[in-house]
């Protein structure tokens, strides 16, 4: 199955350890406000939230389809 999700979103949503699509949206929404506007980690958090809320995605078989490592800040 082709994901709709890029590596970098599925490794934000691993290391985020949610599990669930609401609960990996109440956090995506709360690192929206904290990061700043003009990195690529806002891109990648807006576009998920997208994909997210607009997309049937199967969340647990998206952070399924390849072996993810978590990236810890």
């Amino acid at each position: 199955m082709i994901s709709i999700l890029t590596i970098e979103e599925r490794t934000l949503l691993s290391s985020l350890r949610c599990r669930n699509k609401k609960e990996a949206l109440e956090i995506l929404h709360s690192l929206e406000l904290i990061v700043p506007v003009k990195t690529n980690m806002f891109l990648i958090i807006v576009r998920l939230i997208c994909k997210l809320e607009q997309n049937p995605i199967d969340f647990a078989a998206s952070l399924q389809d390849e072996e993810v490592t978590p990236i810890y800040y």
